[in-house]
């Protein structure tokens, strides 16, 4: 049945596996041209076929379809030797179900709320310590911000002593490229640098995190905590099936990994687009000066996730023999949305590759059309936060700082783990406001 397949590249395994986790923003567009979507890829080290889709109504399929028979854990397969196995980003069926409903509170709108002030606070102290004028990297000093805003929302660690420690440790440990995310999983690289050194830092944070959780089950202040550490061990202890330790682990593990490198490189990509178009700057900037509701920053970031997807694609493992847009597929075929592809459809979204964030003013963007966040029962349950984080982030350097480009102020994705960052780090001119 793999014969009925649609068409796609015939390189080696390895070859398609590098180029899509190192350059999906050119080589999906490539595909897609060559041999029209949906294409196949198959990737190392199985060579597992994987279907790319981006019509909305295959997307809509695919979002719709029964979490019992479209498995996003095994997608995400690569992500295990960081997050480990209880990650809710590789959990599938009544196992992820059941981690969901333990995490959602912590993510509901009430904690938003009580979130912002946190934040606002983190933020503007990093931004005391951002150099006054002159030329940066703004995605290296974003990264740290959204660290810190992540360790204190997460943890509500203060002491200087622990945070200084464990800083240096998680920038590394989230800073897997493409061929020491592909070597993880091959236990002969294990004693070989770079992989030595990543597993020496997934080890530090472990003992971190273990000794995190065990203070949280002591505390008894824990009722009057708002961290996010705090909320799952009431939570767990309140259930009858709550969270066990090497849970919370891993759990812990993926929020502070996907909660803070993702933030800080869609801010940088934002920031990088405002400083290539000063008459949208400028328009933000106003809007943030009359205080109230922000509608065009808030367009500003969605219009930027949109051209510049953190993530390039979502991936759902088949558990059954289906069919998707008329077409059958087999069991063990993994299906992917393509959010590279779902972005720049021309029919969505006119001159795909200019920056318009009036696209989205007064607009509920499509859940088929619009996909930074994936979509269905795996849609990312931090996503509400993010958007907020995003937003009081990005008003407090407009506050701040006029945005200038270094040269075209264009830069390419490049890869870092399984998201994309500007090559250059989004160089950027400063100047005080």
């Amino acid at each position: 049945m793999t014969d009925t397949l649609p068409p796609g590249p015939r390189l080696p395994g390895m070859v398609q596996a590098l180029a899509t986790l190192a350059a999906p923003v050119a080589v999906f567009p490539r595909v897609a041209r060559r041999y029209g979507v949906p294409f196949t890829l198959r990737l190392a080290p199985e060579r597992r076929p994987i279907v790319a889709v981006s019509d909305p109504a295959h997307v809509r399929e695919v979002f719709a379809g029964s979490p019992s028979v479209f498995h996003a854990g095994k997608g995400n397969e690569l992500l295990r030797p960081i997050l480990g196995d209880h990650s809710l980003l590789l959990q599938d069926g009544d196992e992820h179900a059941r981690a969901r409903r333990l995490l959602a509170p912590a993510f509901g709108r009430r904690e938003i709320a009580g979130y912002r002030t946190l934040v606002e606070e983190v933020t503007a102290q990093q931004l005391d310590t951002w150099p006054r004028s002159g030329r940066v990297r703004a995605h290296v000093l974003l990264n740290q911000l959204t660290l810190e805003v992540i360790l204190r929302v997460v943890f509500g660690v203060t002491d200087s002593a622990r945070l200084d420690r464990i800083r240096p440790v998680v920038a590394r440990a989230v800073d897997a490229g493409p061929v020491v995310m592909i070597g993880l999983g091959i236990p002969a690289l294990h004693r070989v640098w770079p992989w030595s050194r990543e597993l020496r830092d997934l080890e530090v944070l472990a003992d971190f995190l273990r000794e995190e959780i065990a203070d949280a089950r002591r505390d008894p202040g824990l009722t009057e905590r708002r961290d996010l550490l705090a909320l799952l061990v009431r939570a767990s202890a309140e259930d009858a099936q709550g969270l066990t330790d090497a849970e919370l682990h891993h759990q812990l593990v993926t929020l502070v990994a996907a909660g803070h490198e993702t933030t800080a490189t869609a801010m940088a990509w934002s920031m990088l687009e405002l400083a290539r178009h000063p008459a949208i700057q400028d328009r933000c900037v106003a809007e943030v000066a009359e205080g109230g509701e922000l509608p065009y920053l808030e367009a500003v970031l969605k219009e930027s996730l949109r051209l510049h997807p953190v993530v390039p694609m979502v991936m759902r493992e088949l558990q059954e023999d289906t069919t998707l847009g008329g077409r059958p597929y087999p069991r063990g075929v993994t299906i992917s949305p393509s959010i590279v592809l779902a972005h720049r459809d021309p029919a969505a979204y006119p001159s795909p590759r200019e920056f318009d964030p009036g696209r989205f003013l007064g607009e509920v963007p499509s859940p088929t059309t619009w996909l930074p966040f994936g979509g269905g029962a795996r849609r990312c349950i931090g996503a509400s936060f993010a958007l907020m984080e995003g937003e009081v982030i990005l008003r407090q350097i407009l506050e701040r700082y006029r945005l200038d480009p270094v040269g075209s102020g264009r830069e390419w994705p490049r890869a870092r783990n399984v998201t994309l960052y500007p090559w250059r780090r989004a160089r950027l001119e400063l100047s005080p406001r």
